[in-house]
């Protein structure tokens, strides 16, 4: 369960609690600050902070990315020491998940923050290099990054917009950025005593129970990882192995066969039919239907 406590803010260059545990990202950023969206890959927020101070240690791995220059940020990442750096527009500060940080900024500070869970990382290295092992690997204090900036304006239009954000298409956008620090931020490990097969056919079984149980819900790899009694990152390539697919596609397939049911044997309206099998709208639904099964939820429904 995630810790509401809220984050203690001091006074510019003021001191930082040391004793925080790890909490989410949406946890440690106040909602004062400014609009957000949680995705299936991860989490992000538009962020206007008054001047303070701040520590950050995340279960995520969370990236900022400026949006308005600042001058004489004061940051750390992982040590006491103190860099004194300008952010201009498309500084990003990358902060892997379980380090510790801390920031103290003079004045009104706007940023785009991206929080991506360690599992998803891992799942998306997978594809990219078929190793599901890597460690973020931050650039200096005032490095920018113009593609980075990029997807952050493309984020922060979509959050800002008087209209409702789009979840799917702000999912797309975390994934391209995800790949993004793949490419450019990680350092690839060898897989250390990689499975050669699959899960076993009663792991195999338990997940996909579990998965069944919780077909509506957020399901993260490590919970699935412990009901199958192995490691996260083994995990990812014996179910991969094991049904063809990663985790995260085998949980729409599920979704969607259910979708499916419904539309051809209930009179549900569409919009039910979305919710009751674990998409956030029925513009999700019917993107996603669409994407992977090639017709649209009225379309299936219309040739019963």
């Amino acid at each position: 369960m995630r810790d509401t406590q809220e984050p203690r803010e001091r006074g510019a260059y003021g001191d930082v609690d040391r004793g925080l545990a790890e909490r989410y990202v949406f946890d440690i950023i106040p909602e004062s600050a400014g609009p957000r969206k949680a995705t299936m890959r991860g989490s992000v927020i538009h962020s206007i902070r008054s001047p303070g101070s701040q520590k950050f240690l995340a279960k995520e791995h969370s990236v900022g990315i400026v949006l308005a220059p600042a001058r004489k940020l004061r940051a750390s990442l992982g040590s006491d020491k103190i860099t004194e750096y300008d952010a201009p527009v498309g500084c990003i500060a990358i902060n892997p998940a379980g380090v510790d940080s801390s920031l103290s900024w003079l004045a009104t500070r706007k940023n785009l923050v991206v929080a991506i869970p360690p599992e998803v990382l891992s799942e998306l290295a997978l594809h990219e290099f078929d190793l599901a092992d890597v460690e973020l690997e931050p650039p200096a204090f005032g490095t920018v990054d113009l593609w980075a900036l990029n997807i952050a304006q493309r984020v922060s239009g979509e959050l800002t917009e008087k209209a409702r954000p789009n979840e799917l298409y702000l999912d797309s956008l975390v994934t391209l950025f995800g790949i993004h620090l793949l490419r450019t931020y990680t350092r690839r490990k060898k897989q250390s005593a990689s499975p050669k097969g699959g899960l076993s056919a009663h792991s195999a079984r338990r997940v996909q129970e579990y998965l069944m149980e919780h077909l509506t819900q957020k399901v993260h790899i490590a919970e699935l990882a412990s009901v199958a009694g192995i490691s996260p990152n083994h995990f990812i390539v014996r179910f991969a192995k094991t049904f063809g697919v990663p985790p995260h596609r085998y949980l729409i397939n599920l979704r969607l066969d259910f979708a499916e049911k419904l539309l051809v044997d209930s009179e549900f309206a569409i919009t039910e039919v979305a919710y009751m099998a674990g998409f956030s709208d029925q513009s999700h639904l019917a993107a996603t239907m669409k994407k992977y099964r090639g017709r649209t939820p009225t379309e299936l429904r219309f040739s019963r």
